[in-house]
């Protein structure tokens, strides 16, 4: 045997037999790098479906904007510009100008945004007057969709809002055997579930930072603060103490295509955790107390009536809108308001009566 395979045969067998040793050494690590491994939810828990959830379908109506979800998955979105005057129809199917055309003025671009969008059902309560969705729209000029969540409670459309999840106590002062305190209906943990600015015709504005908060059992709330990391995902929990009780919480926050994280690095500690009595925003709970919304309804939904029935969704959608641009707006007052001559009749007859080019004229008029 020549002296280059000696060589070589030697390698092999000293390092077959130094990853043995490292096997066998550490093997109870490989097994829960393994374990954490698997602990990975897949890139989406949730389906995709092309069919409008029940209560998503309909009209939407907002201050600056109308939004079509049909149940024939046609999606369209009417920008209400000039203080609601005029409905540009900024993003609808290519068929619905086979409906009814579109006006053509220096308001609106021309074609439309053909959006198309699938739909993702987080949660519904179990009365099933709320729940919890994310749209997954893909733009024309995008190459992938971005995902949008939004929260529905009775009728009026939300996109900040917060989902009850659940989290663990620990009362330092007790044994381990019984360190887990029960949390009742109104304690617990609430993760933020929303990151998006609204639904529109280009891509929305993702938030950096979001806020869930932890209301303990004596009305105590806890604001933790996430903000968008590079990190994967895990099932990893982060923890925070207050004096005799201890928090337990979810390390990261997967909302939409982005994932959010409360530590720094590895650490499960979280840190400057603020304390405070209540909510800083106006708070709307769905009937079930599992959903929270802050702040006024992006959009509210348009109620069904007869007229609606009686058309598809998309006919009586762009009738109204054609409806709302036929109206006129009232002309505005002037600037400067117009003046008008005063004539002081009876002191410019005193001063012309004396006149004699006056009075020769006067004697003319009556023929004299």
């Amino acid at each position: 045997m020549s002296y280059k395979k000696l060589s070589t045969v030697a390698i092999i067998f000293l390092l077959s037999i130094f990853s043995f040793a490292q096997t066998t050494r550490s093997g109870e690590g490989l097994v829960s790098i393994r374990n954490e491994q698997a602990e990975l939810p897949p890139v989406s828990e949730h389906v995709l479906s092309e069919n409008v959830p029940s209560l998503l379908q309909g009209i939407w109506q907002g201050a600056d904007r109308l939004v079509m979800f049909s149940n024939q998955n046609e999606f369209a979105l009417v920008l209400r510009v000039f203080y609601q005057w005029y409905n540009d129809r900024a993003a609808e199917p290519a068929s619905f100008s086979e409906v009814k055309s579109r006006d053509r003025n220096n308001t609106t671009k021309s074609p439309a945004e053909d959006i198309q969008i699938q739909y993702i059902t987080i949660v519904e309560n179990p009365s099933k007057t709320a729940g919890i969705y994310e749209l997954s729209i893909k733009y024309p000029h995008e190459k992938l969709p971005v995902l949008v969540p939004i929260c529905i409670i009775d009728g009026k459309m939300y996109m900040d809002f917060l989902i009850k999840d659940s989290a663990e106590v620990t009362d330092l002062r007790l044994s381990d055997s019984a360190s887990t305190i029960q949390k009742s209906d109104s304690t617990g943990f609430y993760r933020a579930a929303s990151n998006a600015s609204g639904i529109t015709i280009s891509q929305p504005i993702f938030d950096k930072e979001v806020l869930s908060y932890f209301i303990g059992d004596k009305g105590e709330v806890y604001r933790i603060r996430y903000w968008l990391s590079e990190m994967d995902y895990s099932y990893a929990k982060a923890s925070f103490s207050d004096g005799d009780k201890e928090f337990l919480v979810d390390k990261y926050l997967r909302i939409g295509s982005s994932v959010y994280q409360c530590t720094t690095g590895r650490s499960s500690k979280i840190r400057n955790i603020q304390k405070s009595t209540k909510l800083e925003k106006n708070t709307n709970y769905d009937s079930d107390g599992g959903i929270v919304a802050f702040g006024e309804p992006y959009l509210v939904k348009v109620p069904e009536g007869e007229e609606r029935t009686s058309l598809q969704t998309s006919a009586y959608f762009l009738n109204s809108v054609g409806e709302n641009n036929k109206r006129k707006h009232p002309v505005p007052k002037p600037l400067f308001p117009p003046t008008f001559p005063k004539y002081r009749w009876k002191e410019i007859t005193e001063l012309e009566l004396y006149n004699p080019a006056t009075w020769n004229k006067r004697n003319l008029d009556i023929h004299k």
